[in-house]
């Protein structure tokens, strides 16, 4: 398995070199201007990066899900309970009245609904950054009182 991942990061790394090898020969005038000159040069390059990126996800998932199985699966689904409430807590009860939407650029606006998936990622990581610093506090603390 080693040497077919060893194999297979060489093939991928010589098909990147080769792909930005053309890109760099041509003038960047030249790419912005003619879309057939884009299409030739950098789409094969964005494919093996989304089929790198795919295999990866894929991966990832198989492994996460191996490991969940193998161990205990009551506390993996508490704690992803727990991680969907905060969302849903973010979502609808911190996340407020954003209008209609946002000028993004000057031809994208963002819509209501994004406002508040934006809104809600934030309140989300600031709860998750909350209880991670009064995580790692409450156990100094401890070890400060057994010590």
């Amino acid at each position: 398995m080693t040497r077919f991942l060893n194999i297979f990061k060489i093939v991928i790394g010589v098909l990147k070199t080769f792909f930005f090898a053309r890109i760099m020969i041509e003038s960047d005038d030249a790419i912005k201007e003619q879309a057939s000159l884009q299409t030739s040069l950098i789409s094969p390059d964005l494919y093996l990066a989304y089929i790198v990126l795919g295999i990866t996800i894929l991966l990832v998932l198989i492994f996460t899900l191996k490991d969940i199985l193998r161990g205990n699966v009551k506390k993996t689904l508490i704690s992803v309970g727990l991680f969907v409430l905060v969302v849903l807590i973010s979502y609808f009860g911190l996340s407020g009245d954003y209008g209609t939407g946002f000028a993004v650029s000057d031809t994208n606006t963002l819509s209501e609904n994004g406002a508040l998936w934006v809104g809600a990622g934030l309140y989300t990581f600031y709860i998750l950054a909350l209880v991670a610093i009064a995580t790692m506090f409450v156990s100094t603390v401890k070890k400060a009182i057994i010590s």
